[in-house]
């Protein structure tokens, strides 16, 4: 936690789930996406067992971690393929054996919302496939590129966002909760957007697996200090539940990204050439194309992939308040 950027402020803050204030410390690390300085403490809830970074730049001052090359604005500029563009047979295999990652219930096309929208490719996918969509982005940039698209988008947190002007159908959260300073707050501000009937989409990193355990500080979707919660199912599920969600359905993704990025930082790191050249051929050639999606197909199948998604609906019983 020293040596931080310029005009970045550190907050300590409990656990949002209300557990009393018995932490112990998981790790240690850095920012190793864009090099940025700063050290900073992945401790775990004693009470309930949610990680957190803690301390953990403020709201404020967070922006400095998030440039404008940020990695996943950048990779959310090239629109996915139109879903009506691939052939019904291939949809319908890569669903059934889950390969095709952000899915939402089966439901018509109605209103819907994305938190995190970055620049908006998503949106306007499903905008083509009949969904009036709108938008909530915090960083400026990314979100003035989906507005580029001709979609409604704000610039906010989630936590400081402007109602939809009526309530929508679904919400789409994909790797954002992480991000997000206060979930609770936020899931609980999203259940009040949301029709009776909706549903909730979202994915998360999952640090419960093997990706994390083995690699640590290295795994590559740790990403400290932008990630400031780190959920495994059980903990991602009593969140929720606080917020005033109930969880329908949780799986991994079929993906084997996290896995192999990981081990190509881990032999760049410690000098493993030869483990660097496999790691980086597997990760990126041609060729390696049949494998990596075995190897994918194996990680989800096993909820080793570091990725799950989660669907939930509003519960009956009104939201935990955090104290």
């Amino acid at each position: 936690m020293r040596d931080l950027p310029e005009d970045v402020e550190l907050e300590n803050r409990p656990c949002p789930n209300g557990c009393a204030s018995f932490d112990s410390v998981v790790l240690e690390g850095e920012d190793r996406l864009h090099g940025l300085p700063g050290r900073f403490l992945v401790v775990r809830c004693r009470g309930c067992g949610l990680m957190r970074t803690n301390p953990r730049p403020t709201g404020a001052t967070m922006g400095a971690y998030y440039p404008s090359d940020y990695g996943p604005y950048a990779s959310s500029l090239a629109e996915p393929a139109p879903l009506a563009q691939i052939p019904g047979w291939r949809r319908r295999f890569r669903a059934w054996i889950g390969l095709t990652p952000q899915r939402v219930p089966d439901m018509r096309p109605g209103r819907m919302l994305e938190v995190g929208c970055a620049s908006g490719a998503y949106l306007a996918r499903m905008q083509r496939e009949g969904w009036s969509v709108e938008g909530i982005e915090f960083s400026d940039t990314a979100a003035a590129q989906a507005r580029s698209r001709g979609i409604n988008v704000q610039t906010a947190s989630i936590e400081s966002a402007v109602p939809p002007s009526e309530p929508v159908d679904l919400v789409t959260a994909w790797m954002v909760l992480e991000h997000v300073h206060e979930p609770v707050l936020a899931l609980t501000q999203i259940r009040n957007w949301i029709k009776p009937n909706g549903w909730l989409a979202a994915s998360v990193p999952d640090a419960g697996s093997l990706v994390h355990a083995m690699f640590g500080e290295l795994a590559y979707d740790l990403h400290l200090p932008n990630h400031l919660f780190h959920y495994t199912p059980k903990t991602l599920t009593a969140v929720l539940r606080r917020a005033g969600w109930q969880v329908e359905r949780i799986w991994w993704q079929r993906n084997p990204n996290t896995f192999l990025q990981s081990l190509e930082r881990f032999a760049r790191l410690r000098k493993r050439a030869r483990l660097l050249r496999f790691a980086e051929w597997l990760r990126t050639a041609p060729g390696a194309g049949r494998l990596r999606a075995t190897l994918g197909l194996l990680l989800g199948l096993t909820r080793q992939s570091g990725r799950m998604e989660v669907w939930a609906r509003p519960s009956a019983s009104d939201p935990q308040q955090p104290r």
